[in-house]
């Protein structure tokens, strides 16, 4: 006899719970009882009339299922926009504060009642909402947000006990916007033994060289700098230029999406923004960016321009402004040039630094610059995943612009990184590659980044001698210094045993770079300071930032040693705990500092906080 088939369906459900609600009965069970019974009497009606059906209460808690998204996600803001209000009234005595998720997903139908994933990540989802908020799943996201001029807030990729979800946050009137964190990882494991390279020691960054690691299954990745679009206001136009309002930000927006170094906001939320009137301080919170970019049209007669600013939340200025003249049948390559100013723009101020104004000299359209940053991007994430993909970003740009001069260099580079990933199917053939077009960089640039691309493979491919590379990288330094410049010439420096002046070099990368995305940089200057005992410096480096949900755990473990040697013990334990969960093992310390005496140092007095 078969089996009895379960009864399934996909539908939107709905979860709801009370934050801190035990620490409420504890203060006043009587109170919090009474509240909350007249709570979830506004809830049960607002379900009603948005077309939900209750099939599951406990305690505090209230499940609902819906056959709309729409109608699930409207529901809940306006719940929690009238308990917002409830309790910022001065004689509500017990004020309650809601958490709710919204999932659409398959459940099982068992007497009235629903089981199953679907529900399940729901519940996941209202447990990681904030208090007063709503955090709902992409695929609920996907529906409504197209529909609506609802706004959201990308949390990425979270992984909750066994379920793994992508989630977002409903913006109300009240939200607070949060970091986009991931979690989402690969198990770790070192790639030393494939590489035939010989074991040199080189501090982290863009070169790991014989560090490479995958990131521990709990590690987060680096948080990017986020940008909205505010909506393009046109001044003096026809009715017929008007409607041009909204695909013009559209476009920005989907231009600058292309490059994969900032999260741009949806245009719904770039719209929900301009609507709003929100000050630049309530933007910040609410949606948890960095910048603003901001865009007006004026017309007279049958000219136009375009002003185009960005402004720095943090410092409350516009940072960068511009200019174009345009005529409106001119209007695509007007988007092109506006996304590619604001895209260089932004690259200077909020990501790579000063180097891309050099960039630019040679990359002149906006497509191949976006091509070379997202290849630039994935090749510093170190690890053949990443590598592949900027084969492809370099595909493409061969594709597109073949005689690019800055394709020698990028061409050096990924080959080089080709080798030492043990990739290479000929290592004589790809070392001639990297001789020939470092050769043809330095020859038709001639760009300090381009000798110092030679120091490095003079190091580890050519003469292998420290007085070659040195040599180079102080020639380098010469031609023009940026980023780039100043990382490789640390990590020569490291290299070559001279220690101090790596750290110089170090600190003026750091320094040149607004955010130090996956926190290279910071690695480099770090473990060169752990080599010296310079702990003061440490801690000056990285204090105010070790809480980042994104931190290496190699530095979260130097600074727990830091602080276990100011006497902060139990403060040391937390960091170390926090560093081991992320992927902090002694084989990963040994790779890191290549089995120096300074790796020893460090595992033994880990082990002397808790041992492995």
């Amino acid at each position: 006899m078969p089996a009895e088939r379960l009864d399934r369906k996909v539908t939107v459900i709905l979860a709801t719970d009370v934050a801190a609600y035990s620490k409420h009965v504890e203060q006043d069970e009587s109170l919090t009882i009474k509240t909350y019974s007249e709570r979830e009497a506004v809830l049960l009606k607002l379900i009603k009339d948005f077309r939900g059906r209750v099939f599951n209460t406990a305690g505090d808690s209230v499940l609902a299922e819906f056959a709309s998204a729409v109608d699930a996600v409207e529901c809940a803001a306006a719940f929690q926009v009238q308990m917002v209000e409830i309790n910022s009234q001065p004689d509500t005595k017990c004020k309650l504060e809601f958490r709710i998720g919204i999932n659409m997903g398959d459940v099982v139908q068992k007497d009235g009642n629903l089981l199953g994933d679907g529900v399940n990540i729901a519940a996941r989802l209202e447990a990681l909402s904030q208090p007063n908020g709503v955090s709902v799943s992409k695929s609920i996201h996907d529906l409504v947000a197209p529909k609506t001029n609802l706004a959201f807030n990308d949390l990425g990729i979270q992984k909750i006990k066994e379920n793994e979800f992508h989630a977002f946050d409903l913006m109300m009137k009240h939200s607070k916007g949060r970091s986009r964190k991931y979690a989402k990882g690969i198990n770790f494991r070192t790639l030393l033994a494939a590489m035939t390279i010989a074991a040199i020691s080189i501090a982290g960054g863009i070169f790991f060289i014989l560090s490479y690691e995958k990131p521990a299954d709990n590690q987060h990745i680096a948080v990017l700098t986020s940008v909205p679009v505010i909506l393009v206001e046109p001044i003096g136009v026809s009715e017929n230029q008007k409607e041009l309002q909204k695909p013009f930000t559209e476009s920005v927006i989907s231009g600058l999406s292309d490059f994969r170094g900032i999260n741009v906001l949806s245009g719904n939320n770039s719209f929900f923004i301009s609507n709003s009137n929100l000050s630049d301080k309530q933007i910040a919170e609410k949606f948890n960016v960095d910048y603003v970019v901001r865009g007006m049209i004026q017309t007279y007669g049958d000219k136009s321009r375009m002003n185009i600013s960005l402004a720095d939340l943090e410092q409350n200025k516009v940072i960068w402004s511009d200019q174009i003249d345009f005529n409106f049948e001119e209007i695509f390559e007007l988007q092109d040039r506006v996304n590619d100013s604001i895209l260089s723009q932004l690259q200077v101020e909020a990501v790579a630094g000063d180097i891309v104004n050099d960039l630019r000299e040679y990359a002149q359209n906006f497509e191949f610059l976006t091509l070379y940053l997202n290849w630039s991007a994935e090749l510093q994430k170190w690890n053949p995943e990443s590598h592949a993909r900027a084969e492809t970003f370099l595909s493409e740009m061969n594709e597109l612009d073949s005689d690019n001069l800055l394709l020698h260099s990028a061409t050096g580079w990924q080959t080089f990184q080709r080798v030492v990933f043990g990739l290479s199917t000929s290592f004589e053939s790809d070392v001639e590659i990297m001789k020939t077009r470092n050769a043809l960089a330095i020859q038709t640039m001639g760009r300090g980044e381009d000798y110092a691309q030679r120091a490095m493979f003079e190091y580890f491919f050519f003469s292998k001698t420290c007085e070659a590379a040195l040599a180079d990288v102080e020639t380098s330094l010469k031609r023009g210094q940026n980023v780039r410049v100043y990382q490789i010439t640390g990590a020569v420096y490291a290299a070559c045993d001279r220690v101090e002046e790596a750290i110089i070099y170090n600190r003026k990368a750091l320094a040149a770079t607004p955010n130090d995305i996956g926190w290279f940089l910071t690695v480099d200057l770090v473990s060169n300071l752990w080599k010296l005992d310079r702990h003061e410096e440490i801690k000056e480096v990285i204090e105010a930032k070790i809480d980042a949900a994104d931190m290496d755990p190699r530095i979260t473990a130097i600074f727990a040693v830091v602080e276990q040697k100011a006497g902060n013990k139990k403060r040391a334990k937390e960091l170390i705990a926090r560093a081991k969960i992320n992927g902090l093992v002694p084989d990963r310390i040994k790779t890191w500092l290549q089995g120096q005496p300074a790796a020893i140092k460090l595992i033994e007095q880990i082990n002397e906080i808790d041992p492995f």
